[in-house]
């Protein structure tokens, strides 16, 4: 029962007597693939497994190593479910396109910065001769673009396609983390993203709660041991009020996330591990099942993953945000912006001329060069000057 695994519980010595040990096989993945690529509906199934394969053991073995990757069977999964969805919209379409288009646009999200020209190398040496244009969601693009000027947001085209990847991971994952570095905009490509999907009529709501400020009992729920009263806890209350539609919770709602905020350990995630596989369910204490309906979502915002087991990174999807993705620039300008509001132009130019002149790449690679009590990241210096 995956003896010294983190979050698991070890079974008793005169229980584990009852039970003898057996050894698990490395199942044929290429076969799986085979197999579920004909499901969907691909004729030349037996050589794009491979190609498929060849690509993740490549990437597994060429790209830096990264707790938040994963290149493993449920991983394989969803991107052949993204890639039959392309096959349906586009019947007529090469299916090595298709394939190809699935997986770069599927794992370029959780890919880092530096691993990006590794990745997009093996993919093109793997289907030679092919380029593919990324599929667009137009509609939406522009939604999220109107939504960010609303909110005196900077709608570059970096963080825009950051709130449109989110979306497609959402649309083939039931659960999944959002990484970044504190100040990298993880938050606000959340909430963007949800007024977006409001200004185009899906109507998305969101409860959020930090896990680390409760404890396990007080997040799930517990039973009083010698009364055996059920006492609710946060997360299970969250999830029964909009599987029931409750309070502020409608039918008519398109989507309804749970937002957890605060760093993954073991304690409280590994109770997730129904609710972010295949099963959806939420199983209580109390021995209460709750489901998560087709429009709920769980989004997991996080800052690293370096306390998370492999259980718990393979079920998720994964947007990572890069410091460089968003970066800092957009900050200046929307502050520069209020300048701009107020009619103060002569204070918007001075101010301007002086962040070109003393607030280069080099001098901010200096200063984080430099030992700190405590972690300091770049926006952090940006803001105690704005």
């Amino acid at each position: 029962m995956n003896p010294g695994y983190a979050g698991r519980t070890e079974l008793p010595e005169n229980l584990k007597a009852l039970f003898r040990s057996c050894a698990m096989v490395v199942p044929d993945i290429i076969l799986i693939c085979e197999n579920m690529l004909m499901s969907e509906g691909f004729i030349n199934a037996k050589e794009l497994s491979e190609k498929f394969m060849t690509l993740y053991t490549l990437c597994k073995s060429l790209l830096s190593i990264q707790i938040h990757y994963d290149w493993g069977l449920r991983a394989v999964k969803s991107v052949l479910r993204q890639a039959g969805g392309l096959k349906r919209e586009e019947p007529n379409a090469p299916e090595e396109r298709i394939l190809m288009r699935a997986l770069r646009d599927f794992n370029m999200p959780k890919i880092v910065s530096y691993d990006r020209m590794i990745f997009l190398g093996l993919i093109r040496d793997l289907f030679q001769g092919i380029e593919v244009e990324s599929k667009t969601n137009p509609t939406l693009k522009e939604a999220v673009e109107i939504i960010a000027v609303r909110e005196k947001k900077q709608p570059e085209e970096s963080f825009v396609l950051k709130c449109v990847q989110f979306y497609e991971i959402l649309q083939v994952r039931h659960c999944m983390f959002i990484i970044g570095n504190a100040g990298s905009a993880k938050t606000t490509i959340w909430k963007i993203l949800s007024e977006a999907l409001n200004h185009l009529g899906q109507k998305t709501v969101y409860e959020f709660a930090d896990p680390k400020a409760v404890t396990s009992d007080e997040l799930f729920g517990c039973m009083n041991p010698k009364t055996k009263e059920w006492k609710d806890g946060v997360l299970s209350t969250m999830m029964r009020d909009m599987n029931r539609n409750n309070g502020r919770f409608t039918t008519e709602q398109a989507y309804k996330w749970i937002i957890l905020d605060g760093d993954v350990d073991p304690e409280w995630i590994e109770s997730l591990n129904t609710v972010m596989d295949d099963n959806k369910v939420l199983t209580l204490v109390s021995q209460e099942r709750i489901p998560l309906t087709p429009e709920m979502r769980m989004i997991l915002e996080v800052s690293h993953l370096n306390n998370a087991t492999p259980a718990t990174v393979s079920r998720g999807g994964v947007l990572f945000i890069n410091d460089t993705d968003v970066g800092w620039r957009p900050y200046i300008d929307s502050w520069m912006d209020k300048l701009k509001a107020n009619g103060d132009d002569n204070a918007r130019t001075v101010f301007y001329l002086a962040i070109s002149h003393y607030m280069e790449e080099a001098f901010l690679e200096a200063v984080l060069g430099l030992e700190t009590i405590t972690p300091c990241v770049v926006i952090a210096y940006i803001q105690t000057l704005c």
